[in-house]
């Protein structure tokens, strides 16, 4: 079973209440759904990581609550990284992926991409651009 990380005491799940700030990131991502007999694998491009998910662009996409296996690269490691998650949002054609389960080592390769990486500008509902780190 997935379980999703959990959320502190009094989460708003707006922006400014997000657990970990966000770090712009610039690769192809490839999602695939389980439970399908015909697992078809989705490409898109990542647009920005945290220590807690990834968000991506996709022509098409998955429910929220989708159960779903992330890969893509990150800059600190040659071989990409396999990651369970499960989709949190969704607005048009921008997803946002929650991490499950991770295991040590891409506890550490997530972090490690965070640290080494620019924050991303994010824009909150006044229309005002910010960086988030």
């Amino acid at each position: 079973m997935i379980l999703p990380m959990n959320y502190p005491e009094g989460h708003k799940g707006s922006i400014e209440a997000r657990r970990f700030p966000r770090y712009e990131i610039d690769t192809e991502i490839h999602v695939a759904m389980f439970g399908r007999e015909k697992q078809e694998v989705m490409r898109g491009r990542a647009l920005n990581i945290s220590e807690a998910g990834v968000a991506g662009l996709f022509a098409t996409g998955w429910d929220e609550g989708a159960a779903v296996n992330l890969k893509f690269f990150v800059p600190v490691v040659s071989n990409p990284l396999s990651v369970d998650a499960v989709v949190r949002s969704r607005s048009d054609y921008r997803y946002g992926f929650e991490f499950v389960e991770l295991n040590p080592v891409q506890r550490e390769i997530s972090g490690k991409t965070c640290r080494t990486s620019r924050p991303a500008p994010i824009v909150n509902v006044r229309g005002t651009t910010r960086l988030t780190g």
